[in-house]
């Protein structure tokens, strides 16, 4: 979601300090929410929404975070899976498969980007 907020801040030709105040948030903290450290209160997810004219569920689209909780409790319960996911990062990591393709295949896809 960080990246997100970075992206739509800087299209927008704002500050962190400019969305930090609009929030009610320090711009530390922003910058956290915008490196994935911390992540913000519905409350406050809603104001930097607002000030970067988004809707917060558009920005929520891009938390992840439930889902890594979620993969990370599976690969503990199967060394099979935990050796599957390991052997598909060593893949992106070394070039020889896109995240585009895995996630074509992953989704029955043929589009790669």
């Amino acid at each position: 979601m960080g990246q997100r907020l970075r992206e739509l801040r800087e299209a927008a030709g704002l500050s962190l300090r400019d969305v930090a105040k609009a929030a009610n948030i320090s711009a530390p903290f922003l910058s956290d929410v915008e490196l994935g450290r911390r992540f913000p209160s519905q409350d406050t997810l809603v104001m930097i929404a607002q000030k970067l004219r988004a809707t917060p569920d558009e920005l929520k689209k891009h938390d992840y975070r439930s889902a890594l909780v979620e993969l990370k409790r599976l690969t503990e319960a199967s060394p099979s899976l935990g050796a599957a996911v390991r052997a598909i990062v060593e893949e992106i990591q070394s070039g020889k498969l896109t995240t585009d393709e895995l996630a074509a295949k992953l989704l029955g896809t043929n589009k790669t980007k």
